[in-house]
């Protein structure tokens, strides 16, 4: 019994030595105060049971990847050098205002959005809304039953459901006819896919690649820096990213929070090459292979027709290999240039302080800010979470919506003439720690189409006011704070 008592007391005494190192480690390399303070008292007052999670969330490096990049000063680094000089031609200036039309050969002067991105603003492409999974499942499938070429995949989850199944096969005969198909997943989002699916593909062609955290033994418990981005590239020509992955719920089969609303974009033009440079940075990252790929502008018809058919678009790539922090300096950016509009559509709406306090101004400044979330959650404690910025949102003025049919998990933000729309919520872990992607687009028929999809989903949400909140039960409120005090790592 002594013995035992002993080995409790080295193995509570080794734990706390861990702690406190640990502790040191979350100062040193915190991004944000609360996200700091908060593993800091965790782990220094409950060891035990800190040090195990902040091993599996804790870091905020991705070595690897900043390594890759380093690596890339060769080829990639020609690659990038050649394709910045082959869309000089069709840089344009994405802040020239709505309705802006810019000349040819005009250079970007937004150097705000050019150095946070690095990508330039490019003119004449056609932009597209997918505003539900059905529209989006035709134009993916379609895409790739028309690649000639090649074809650059890449989803955060992927199900080996029908839709699942569907989206195998489809891969499955483009390689049959001679395209290079290239899939990349992540690990962490395709636990539950099955081994045989990947084998399959392989089998068939396809060549597939893993991005995973890290593959060294003493980080391989890290579930951080997930690639949560969403994309398909087919010849260099046209692009598809937005919030949907693969599989039945984002086909609006989900057995409890159907239906499923959520959006994507496609664009073909010029920024369809700043999508697939997105794309081979991270197949470089998992493989550290160089995919050859075309980076010529393809020829396009004029199509008046086409709502966006000249649309202004950056591909924003975000995440932590950055220099910066530009997933949240994006969102600031898209927040603090706003003047008459700022409507947000996130299922995740855990903003820092930098966010709540920008969207204070916007309202100060006259913008109608809106902010519109989920009622049906599918992660409760998020929920509470979120519930825990209503009274603070609609005292500074932002008006907060509910949507109500089921599930929204779209991703878009709409300030004045610009459109974001991608696969970043508005949640810490979105702007600091996952890998994102996001397309910007400008453009008078794209904006509008934008506004109207928004106009619909606000007249099926529940706007809250000050009645409802005064209703909320004390237990919930106690539990909406304590769900607060987590949202730095949620």
């Amino acid at each position: 019994m002594t013995e035992l008592i002993w080995i409790l007391g080295a193995a509570v005494l080794l734990m706390e030595i861990v702690g406190m190192i640990l502790a040191v480690d979350a100062v040193m390399q915190g991004r944000t105060p609360q996200g700091t303070l908060a593993w800091s008292f965790a782990l220094l007052l409950l060891p035990v049971v800190a040090v195990p999670f902040y091993l599996v969330f804790g870091s905020r490096r991705f070595a690897g990847y900043v390594k890759a990049r380093r690596k890339r000063r060769g080829e990639l680094g020609q690659l990038s050098a050649h394709l910045s000089r082959v869309l000089a031609p069709h840089s344009a200036n994405i802040e020239g205002g709505e309705g802006t039309v810019p000349t040819a050969g005009t250079v970007e002067s937004d150097m705000t959005m050019r150095r946070m991105i690095v990508t330039p603003c490019t003119r004449g492409n056609r932009a597209q809304l997918l505003l539900n999974g059905k529209e989006f499942f035709i134009a993916l499938l379609s895409a790739i039953d028309g690649a000639t070429s090649d074809l650059l995949v890449q989803f955060y989850i992927i199900h080996d459901d029908h839709t699942g199944r569907r989206f195998k096969a489809s891969l499955l005969a483009a390689a049959a006819r001679g395209v290079k198909v290239r899939l990349l997943y992540d690990v962490i989002g395709c636990s539950k896919m099955p081994r045989g699916y990947a084998r399959e593909l392989t089998a068939g062609g396809v060549e597939v690649a893993s991005f995973r955290s890290s593959r060294a033994p003493a980080t391989r418990l890290q579930i951080n820096f997930r690639n949560h981005r969403k994309l398909l590239v087919a010849d260099g020509k046209l692009a598809i990213t937005g919030g949907l992955n693969i599989g039945d719920e984002y086909d609006d089969k989900h057995k409890v929070l159907t239906p499923w609303r959520d959006t994507a974009i496609s664009i073909t033009g010029p920024a369809a090459l700043e999508a697939q440079l997105s794309f081979v940075e991270d197949w470089y990252c998992a493989t550290r292979k160089l995919p050859r790929l075309t980076w010529e502008v393809a020829a396009q018809q004029p199509d008046s027709t086409n709502p966006g058919a000249d649309a202004l678009v950056v591909i924003a790539p975000t995440g932590p290999a950055d220099e910066f922090e530009s997933g949240a300096l994006l969102v600031l950016h898209l927040i603090s240039r706003a003047k008459r509009r700022l409507w947000i559509a996130t299922p995740y709406f855990i903003p820092d302080e930098s966010i709540v306090d920008a969207l204070r101004l916007a309202v100060l400044r006259g913008v109608d800010v809106r902010v519109m979330a989920p009622q049906a959650h599918d992660q409760f404690i998020i929920k509470l979470a979120m519930m825990s910025y209503e009274p603070e949102m609609m005292a500074s003025g932002v008006r907060m919506f509910l949507y109500q049919p089921g599930f929204m998990h779209q991703k878009v933000i709409v300030s004045d003439a610009l459109v974001s729309v991608g696969s970043m919520n508005l949640d810490n872990r979105s702007m600091r720690i996952n890998f994102e992607l996001s397309a910007v687009v400008s453009g008078v028929d794209f904006t509008n189409a934008a506004v109207r999809m928004l106009e619909s989903d606000f007249e099926q949400c529940r706007e809250i006011t000050a009645g409802s909140l005064t209703r909320t039960k004390l237990g919930t409120k106690v539990a909406v704070r304590l769900a607060r005090l987590m949202a730095p790592v949620l």
